[in-house]
């Protein structure tokens, strides 16, 4: 788990890193940012509470975002909400499977130079399916 303070991004993953979220390459990560960031204020705002303090968002490693990047982006998307300024703590989340064939864990890598799963069981060699480490969720928020 990484974390950031307001105006630094210092997140880890076994992701790539693509470069900043300025370029419509990025889009991807700003897309994911603004989704996070709305739903955070929307959870304050069920709650009464008029900014949020701190987001935790599980980001899985199968996903290609780079963490980096989306922390980024979620600067970003909060300027101007009730979420400027909160604190991001990005917590990588390794890739699960499971198989038909009654095999589960964690997937090898296609390569060394590829940061993705290896779909395919290391037991008989069909396609698994991935069980955790594929999505990107907001897992907590805290409010004053």
């Amino acid at each position: 788990s990484s974390r950031s303070t307001p105006g630094s991004g210092s997140a880890t993953c076994r992701s790539r890193q693509v470069g900043r979220c300025r370029a419509s390459a990025n889009m991807h990560e700003l897309t994911i940012a603004n989704r996070l960031i709305d739903r955070a204020v929307a959870v304050a705002h069920d709650h009464d509470a008029d900014r949020v303090d701190r987001l935790t968002v599980a980001l899985g490693e199968a996903t290609h975002v780079a963490a980096d990047q989306l922390q980024f982006c979620l600067a970003a998307a909060a300027e101007g909400t009730p979420a400027q300024g909160a604190t991001v703590d990005v917590e990588c989340v390794a890739p699960e499977g499971r198989c038909d064939c009654g095999w589960s864990g964690q997937p090898g890598r296609i390569d060394a130079t590829v940061a993705a799963p290896d779909r395919r069981c290391p037991d008989c060699k069909e396609r698994i399916e991935l069980t955790a480490g594929d999505d990107c969720r907001l897992t907590s928020i805290q409010t004053p």
